[in-house]
C-alpha cells in the first residue's frame, strides 16, 4: 500500500511540476510581452508627441512654461477641414517667436474622428509637435454627461441649445488644462487665420493696455480673447458652472463685470479673420468675416488734408470705435456710436485756423448702407469757446450743408476767412446705432481734391 501510495505521488508530482513551471514560464513571456509593447507604445507616442492620458494624467502633466498659449478647439466638420489652414497661418506667421505653444484640443465624441484628427495633425505637423510647440490633448468622455435634459434658453432650439452648451464645456477643459501653464492665453477657433506678426502685434497693444482681464483681437464671438493664465480657472468654472444657460460670447461679458473691466479693449484693426464657412454645429452654413480688420473691409475713399485737430463729441462709443477715428485717414478706422441723439454733436477743433476748400462727410456701413445719419447738419466756426477741461464749444458757426442719404460734400472755396472748428449736429432722433466713417477736410484748392462726388458714387 505504502509503495502504491509513493508510486501514485511521484507519477503526479511529476506532472503537477511541469504544469506548473509551464504556466511560470507562460506568466513570464506575457509579463515580457505587455511589457515590450508597452515600451513601443510609450516610444511611438513620445516621437509624435501626442497625449494618448486621461484628464488627470494631462493635469499632472508639467511643461516649461511658455509666454503664450493658444487654446484651439475642434471637432470634425462634414464637409470641410478648417484646422490644418489655421494651424500653418498661425506657424507661419510667428517665425523666429519662442514661448509661444499651440493647444489643439479635440473635443469631438466620435473615436474614429479624433483618431482622424490626430492623424492629419501628426502628418502635417510632425516636426512642430515633436518639439512641444504644439500640444494634443483630447476632452474626457465623461465630461459630455451633463449634456441631457438641457433647458432651452433664448427660444433656442434643442440641438442649438446642446450645441453651445457643449460648447461652454469644451472651452471650460481646455482653460483649466491651460491655467498657470504661461503667462497668457488666447483662445481661437479652428477656422481663422492670423496676419504677419501677429504675436508682436498683441504685446504691443497690451503694453498700451491698463487694468485689464481681457483684450480681445477679433470682434467676432469667443475668436481672440487674450487673458491672464492665472485667471483661466475662474472664467473655466463660469463657464462650467453656467454651460445651460447662456452661450460663451455673453458669459464672457458677467465674467469682465466680476473682475471689474468696465470697458472692452477692442484692437483695431483686428488680427484674426474668420475662414469657416461651414460650421461646427451640424447643418448650419455661414458666411461671417470680420468687418473691420486688417483684412479686405473698407478703405477711407478720399484721405483729406485733415489737419491736426481735437475731436469733442457728446455720442457714447460702442466698444473700441474711437470718435478719433472717424477723422484718421487710416483705412478700416471708424467711429460706431449707439446712442444718437437730436442736438447730438461730433465736433472738430483744429489746433490753428484754416482756410477750408472742402468738407466730405461719409456715415454708414458700406454694405446694405446701416448705421447712416438720417437727419444732420454741418456747421463750421470762427473761433472756440472753452467750457471745461473736456468741453470746447465751436462758436460763430455758419450751416454750410445737410446730410443726404447719411452723406455730405461741400465746397467752400468762395470763404475768404479760416476757419477754426467744424460741427456735426444730429437733428432728429433715429433708432438706429451711427457709424461715421470719413471725414475728409481739405486745405488747399487742388481741382481733383475739390471735385463734388455724386450722391450715388457715395
Amino acid at each position: 500500500m505504502m509503495k502504491t501510495t509513493l508510486r501514485f505521488l511521484c507519477r503526479w508530482g511529476y506532472r503537477v511540476s511541469w504544469i506548473v513551471i509551464t504556466l511560470s514560464v507562460c506568466v513570464y513571456i506575457h509579463t515580457l510581452w505587455q511589457y515590450l509593447g508597452n515600451y513601443r507604445i510609450e516610444d511611438s507616442v513620445s516621437k509624435i508627441g501626442i497625449l494618448e492620458r486621461n484628464a488627470v494624467q494631462w493635469e499632472n502633466t508639467k511643461p516649461n512654461k511658455a509666454w503664450l498659449m493658444i487654446g484651439i478647439p475642434t471637432v470634425c466638420r462634414r464637409n470641410k477641414n478648417y484646422l490644418n489652414s489655421t494651424v500653418t497661418s498661425l506657424i507661419n506667421n510667428m517665425q523666429g517667436v519662442t514661448g509661444v505653444t499651440i493647444v489643439v484640443c479635440i473635443c469631438d465624441t466620435r473615436k474614429a474622428c479624433r483618431e482622424n484628427i490626430k492623424t492629419n495633425l501628426t502628418r502635417m505637423f510632425l516636426p512642430h509637435i515633436q518639439s512641444g510647440q504644439i500640444t494634443i490633448i483630447e476632452t474626457p468622455e465623461d465630461l459630455y454627461a451633463q449634456l441631457t435634459h438641457l433647458k432651452r434658453t433664448f427660444n433656442d432650439s434643442e440641438t442649438r441649445v446642446r450645441w453651445r452648451s457643449k460648447q461652454n464645456l469644451d472651452y471650460s477643459f481646455l482653460m483649466q488644462y491651460c491655467a498657470n501653464r504661461s503667462q497668457y492665453y488666447l483662445q481661437l477657433e479652428d477656422d481663422v487665420i492670423t496676419v504677419p506678426k501677429f504675436v508682436d502685434k498683441i504685446k504691443e497693444y497690451m503694453h498700451k493696455s491698463k487694468y485689464w482681464t481681457m483684450l480681445e483681437f477679433s470682434s467676432q464671438g469667443f475668436i481672440g480673447k487674450f487673458f491672464k493664465s492665472n485667471n483661466l480657472e475662474k472664467l473655466a468654472g463660469l463657464l462650467r458652472t453656467f454651460y445651460n444657460e447662456q452661450p460663451c460670447d455673453y458669459l464672457i461679458f458677467y465674467f469682465l463685470k466680476l473682475m471689474l473691466q468696465e470697458k472692452r479693449f477692442l484692437r483695431i484693426p483686428s488680427l484674426f479673420q474668420h475662414r469657416g464657412y461651414f460650421s461646427s454645429m451640424p447643418d448650419l452654413v455661414r458666411n461671417v468675416t470680420e468687418s473691420y480688420s486688417h483684412f479686405p473691409s473698407f478703405k477711407k475713399r478720399f484721405h483729406g488734408d485733415n489737419p491736426e485737430a481735437d475731436i469733442f463729441t457728446s455720442l457714447s462709443p460702442w466698444m473700441s470705435f474711437k470718435p478719433a477715428f472717424a477723422y484718421s485717414t487710416n483705412d478700416n478706422e471708424m467711429f460706431w456710436s449707439t446712442t444718437p441723439r437730436v442736438g447730438d454733436h461730433y465736433t472738430v477743433v483744429f489746433k490753428s485756423p484754416h482756410k477750408i476748400a472742402r468738407v466730405v462727410v461719409l456715415t454708414g456701413k458700406t454694405i446694405r448702407r446701416a448705421d447712416y445719419l438720417h437727419d444732420g447738419t454741418l456747421e463750421v466756426g470762427t473761433s472756440v469757446k472753452k467750457i471745461s477741461k473736456k468741453k470746447i464749444s465751436c462758436s460763430n458757426l455758419s450751416v454750410v450743408g445737410f446730410f443726404v442719404q447719411g452723406n455730405i460734400d461741400v465746397n467752400l472755396l468762395n470763404s475768404t476767412q479760416p476757419f477754426k472748428c467744424l460741427k456735426i449736429t444730429i437733428t432728429k432722433d433715429q433708432i438706429t446705432w451711427l457709424i461715421i466713417r470719413e471725414i475728409a477736410v481739405y486745405t488747399n484748392t487742388n481741382k481733383k481734391k475739390n471735385t463734388k462726388i455724386s450722391r450715388r458714387s457715395i
